[in-house]
Formats: structure tokens, sequence, C-alpha cells
């Protein structure tokens, strides 16, 4: 899927929404992640009008991330971020952990997450 791509926009009950976001609706009772690889973060959807961003699984050999592949380094998958990935999936964490994100860091809430 593409995010924020209006070629891959959808009319859903006649609002537009993003792929992302109708993915999630039709498929995932409205919550999902999503793996923003040129960006090199997830992100987490709630219905449409809520979502965070999360750290991506892969580090290069240093240990961090490469925020818009910018560095050129090789990246590999973190077990342990896969890990705690993995255990928001399964346990059903997704929700709580976009509240607790947004409300650490408030500048999200103007976000237009319906568009991803």
């Amino acid at each position: 899927m593409r995010a924020k791509n209006t070629c891959c926009q959808e009319l859903v009950n006649g609002e537009e929404l993003g792929a992302c976001t109708s993915h999630a609706l039709q498929c995932g009772a409205g919550v999902c992640m999503f793996l923003k690889i040129r960006e090199c973060k997830v992100v987490l959807i709630e219905g449409k009008t809520r979502g965070c961003f999360y750290p991506a699984p892969y580090l290069d050999e240093y240990g961090e991330t490469d925020p818009d592949l910018k560095r050129g380094n090789p990246l590999h998958l973190c077990q342990e971020r896969y890990r705690k990935l993995h255990l928001l999936w399964q346990q059903h964490c997704i929700i709580e952990e976009i509240a607790r994100r947004q409300e650490a860091n408030q500048i999200f809430f103007g976000f237009n997450w319906q568009l991803l």
C-alpha cells in the first residue's frame, strides 16, 4: 500500500480515505499497523482519526534506525523491537499504545490519519 498517495485514496461511505485507513477499516476492525519502509517507521492506526508513529524494527550496526533512509547504512531486523511489535498486535494493545503516544506527543492530534 502506498500511504499518503492520492492515487490510492478510496471513497468509503462518501468520505475520502487513504489506502492504509481503508484497509484497517475493512480488514482489521479499524486497527492496523503498517511498516513505512522508505521512512523506516511503523504507523499504528485506529479508525479514521487516531494513529501514531512507532519505531521500526530495523536497525543499523550502531543500533539506530535510519529515518527516511538518508544515511544508507544496511539495516537488520532487531528481534527485540520485532518482539515488541508482535506483542502489541498479539495482545491487542495497539489502541492503548496509540493513546499513550498521542498523550505524550500532542502535536499529532492535528494529523490527517484518514489520508494514510
